[in-house]
């Protein structure tokens, strides 16, 4: 019975024993994985932030390089009004006419006075010749015929402000009456533009204008890109500038002028933007000291941040002539501009943000 307790005791002896060394062991496992390795922060540059267009872009608005606003010279009913906004007219096209009775009327009263007139003097002139009539008579004759004949040929002139012709070729952009208004003399019929030649008209900043030279403005090439079409360009020409600059928005005011493409229907009021040609484009940029890992006159090799993996790679570049970046990066790419020392291949970083107060 005693045999039996003893046995026991060392069976559970050993089996505590066991146990601890299968503990110890998991322990010394567990402290011999390596830690992780820290995300390192880094300041970061952005290529695409120094990626130059090609060309300077400017808000623009169309206006007709030829417009008119046409009108009767005299008052009267519309008899006819034979065009409509949009429609295409010829230069001496008739586009309104007023109903001429009222006129008609007028110019053969005004007829009559002046035959009257006329007879009455002819025969004035030959009393007068022998001496039956006095010089004061004569004068009155003279003078009444005279005052008729401008009445007359007034009368004439007003029958024919009863049409309005097209001046040039062009588009009718606008009309301000309607068949049987009456209207005023002078009063606003339609209005009609020529717009196989427009004018754009855009703002530019003084800076601007002083950085790039008025000179090499009027040189430079230009496009207009339409907001209803902005993957065409249209070829324009300088045509000018103002010599004042608006003092609220510290801009001038400047003028282009293109040809209509014959596909297009481009109508005054209609925006878009002007683009102007620029000098140096491409990449232009010059990296700081701090980004480089190793580095001469023609190349060099910096850290390029993945932006999926948030991991960093060497990569190699080159150099132009004036140390900016010729080849090497996308314009995608984020440069490790700080902290390049401590990296090391395959490393996670994260883009450093400056804290609040420091």
């Amino acid at each position: 019975m005693r045999y039996q307790r003893l046995k026991r005791t060392l069976g559970n002896l050993l089996v505590m024993l066991t146990t601890v060394g299968l503990l110890a062991g998991c322990n010394e496992a567990i402290s011999e994985t390596p830690e992780a390795m820290p995300i390192k922060p880094v300041k970061l540059l952005a290529v695409q932030d120094y990626v130059v267009s090609e060309t300077d872009n400017f808000l623009a608005e169309i206006d007709a390089t030829k417009r008119a606003q046409l009108s009767f010279q005299v008052g009267g009913e519309i008899q006819d009004l034979a065009v409509r906004m949009g429609q295409h007219v010829k230069k001496g096209e008739l586009l309104a006419v007023l109903d001429p009775s009222d006129l008609t009327l007028a110019l053969d009263s005004a007829n009559a006075r002046y035959s009257l007139a006329k007879t009455q003097w002819k025969r004035t002139q030959q009393l007068y010749k022998k001496q039956l009539v006095s010089t004061d008579v004569y004068d009155q004759a003279e003078t009444r015929y005279k005052a008729e004949l401008a009445h007359y040929e007034q009368a004439k002139t007003e029958l024919e402000y009863t049409q309005v012709v097209a001046p040039f070729d062009g588009v009718v952009a606008y009309t301000f009456a309607k068949q049987h208004q009456v209207v005023a003399a002078k009063q606003p019929i339609l209005n009609i533009i020529d717009n196989t030649q427009l004018d754009v008209s855009f703002a530019l900043p003084v800076h601007y204008v002083e950085q790039l030279g008025i000179d090499t403005l009027t040189e430079q090439p230009l496009w207009v890109m339409m907001d209803s079409d902005p993957t065409t360009r249209i070829p324009g020409k300088f045509k000018e500038l103002s010599t004042q600059p608006n003092t609220e928005t510290n801009t001038y005011q400047a003028t282009l002028t293109i040809v209509r493409p014959e596909a297009r229907n481009l109508l005054s009021g209609m925006t878009g933007h002007v683009l102007i040609a620029k000098s140096q484009t491409g990449l232009q940029l010059s990296l700081p000291e701090s980004a480089w890992v190793s580095r001469d006159a023609e190349q060099g090799t910096v850290w390029v941040m993945d932006e999926t993996t948030q991991r960093v790679a060497k990569t190699a570049v080159r150099l132009d002539g004036e140390g900016r970046i010729a080849q090497g990066l996308d314009v995608t790419d984020l440069v490790v501009v700080a902290g390049v020392e401590s990296l090391s291949e395959g490393q996670e970083v994260k883009a450093w943000i400056r804290e609040d107060g420091i």
